[in-house]
């Protein structure tokens, strides 16, 4: 039975740990949306854990705050997204719109788990099925420009499936899921983003993933030792691609992709229709070329200086794997998948994003950012996160469920509540339900605006419940914030805050 929306106040979000994701996550927060997010735990981590790391990156790469969403610890490969009947049902109560950006990128089908049709086919339909179960209306689908597969020409927003050839399985299962999505009768309306393909952060150069642009370099740096010593000739990948560098790959960065989708998911006037978030200045194969050569030089030259930093210092030199000769047969043979990826794109008509977002125009990139795309890669060494980086201990979350109990999804009973937000990591959104004028039991997700909440940085909270810092310590540095409510009720929800568990009593159910 199809349930209705009581109180739509959150956005559901899938890929949330995806490079758009987390960008979506940061730009609605930043917005005031409240987020719910689906995300699946791994053998090391729990999805509560996952979103952690990612709002760790935040502030790390970017110094910024990001709100903690709830977090759904879910698999979008199962039916009901594996979720348990309390949280379907807390969905049924507290969303009712939807982005769908959860999606793979392997371009050839896997054996081992039928990627990319399990998540990108076989997810979006449980993703359809769960907004009909629980009534949600509203549906954002990301899709990719590629649907096109390899039409030339001028490609249209209206567009979809004319009969042409996709070119990779990638393509194939957008082509299939953005039907799906499309032709579902369970929503009001269904609004189509259509990015093409998405490199970092235009401003840190940050990325999560390495795929797609930064795949040559990927294929090349295990092998950069045969590059020691030896030349690179101008335009050897250029030969590898069979191209002559007049091709353009349509590439936009991931910080403006998450902008356009943001002022659109925010404006309900704007939905209905399909989008390409596309460059209208593409870039040149031959530019993106000469970065990478250049690049893979400096990676060369980087390497002769450790050589000769260990040898100055009496240490034995590493012995080279591969000669240029065996270099240039791996890249062949590696790239081969990738070459209908750097055929010349198409034409991609933007009428719909240049009318919904005038003054928002995707940015070109010239070699300089092709560079500090590709440097934050190479330093990253392909890997995110970076290896080393230390587990995190204790967190505010875990303390305050230590002084309350585990978040009940249930609605808290009764209208004395009061809720509480602490922002990035370790944090979280919660309503306290009062008892005799102390806080008794929590509840996931935050009360209505008509409700004082109190906003504050988790690793605020996680000292306060420590006992290391007092509530008015906090208050006359400004990090407390309260919206909602009239003077009276921020009253009392201080008052609430100040009679949290405090120290070793925090490390017990109250």
């Amino acid at each position: 039975m199809t349930m209705t929306n009581s109180s739509a106040s959150h956005i559901l979000l899938t890929g949330a740990t995806g490079l758009l994701g987390r960008s979506l996550l940061r730009d609605l927060a930043a917005a005031g949306r409240r987020v719910a997010v689906i995300v699946r735990g791994s053998k090391t981590a729990t999805a509560a854990d996952r979103v952690d790391e990612l709002l760790d990156d935040w502030r790390e790469v970017a110094g910024a705050e990001v709100a903690c969403p709830v977090v759904l610890e879910g698999d979008l490969s199962l039916p009901g997204l594996g979720l348990p009947p309390e949280q379907r049902a807390w969905i049924s109560r507290n969303v009712g719109e939807v982005i769908h950006s959860a999606a793979s990128l392997s371009f050839q089908l896997r054996e081992a788990d039928g990627e990319p049709y399990t998540s990108n086919v076989t997810g979006t339909r449980h993703v359809l099925a769960l907004c009909r179960e629980t009534g949600i209306r509203r549906l954002h689908h990301v899709s990719s420009a590629y649907v096109c597969g390899l039409r030339e020409g001028r490609i249209l927003e209206t567009e979809l499936d004319v009969g042409q050839t996709p070119g990779n399985d990638y393509e194939r299962s957008k082509i299939v899921s953005e039907g799906e999505a499309t032709a579902a009768d369970c929503f009001d309306v269904c609004t189509v983003h259509r990015p093409s393909i998405i490199v970092g952060d235009l401003v840190h150069g940050f990325t999560n993933t390495f795929h797609g642009f930064y795949k040559p370099l990927r294929i090349v740096q295990p092998f950069v030792e045969a590059f020691v010593g030896a030349e690179l000739p101008p335009g050897s990948l250029l030969d590898v691609l069979g191209m002559t560098g007049r091709e353009c790959k349509n590439l936009v960065p991931v910080d403006w992709v998450s902008a356009a989708m943001t002022r659109i998911i925010l404006d309900e006037s704007l939905h209905g229709r399909t989008y390409h978030l596309t460059s209208g200045a593409p870039t040149s194969v031959g530019t993106l070329c000469r970065v990478f050569e250049g690049l893979v030089v400096q990676m060369a030259a980087d390497l002769r200086r450790q050589r000769e930093a260990r040898a100055a210092a009496g240490k034995p030199r590493p012995t080279a794997g591969f000669d240029p000769a065996t270099l240039g047969r791996l890249f062949v043979d590696q790239m081969h998948v990738y070459k209908a990826y750097w055929r010349d794109d198409p034409t991609f008509d933007a009428t719909h994003t240049a009318r919904a977002l005038p003054d928002l125009p995707a940015p070109a990139l010239d070699e300089e950012s092709l560079r500090r795309l590709c440097r934050f890669a190479i330093d990253a060494n392909f890997r995110w996160p970076p290896a080393g980086r230390p587990a995190r201990g204790a967190t505010a979350r875990a303390a305050l469920e230590a002084a309350l109990g585990p978040a009940d999804w249930a609605p808290p009973r009764g209208d004395a509540v009061v809720g509480l937000s602490a922002t990035g990591a370790g944090g979280g959104q919660w309503t306290l339900a009062v008892s005799g004028g102390r806080p008794a039991t929590l509840h996931v997700g935050l009360p209505t605006p008509a409700v004082p909440t109190v906003w504050l940085a988790a690793a605020t909270l996680e000292r306060m419940l420590a006992g290391s810092v007092s509530l008015p310590e906090v208050q006359a540095r400004g990090g407390v914030m309260i919206e909602g409510g009239d003077e009276a009720s921020r009253g009392r929800a201080l008052d609430l805050l100040a009679a949290l568990p405090r120290g070793p009593a925090a490390l017990v159910h109250a």
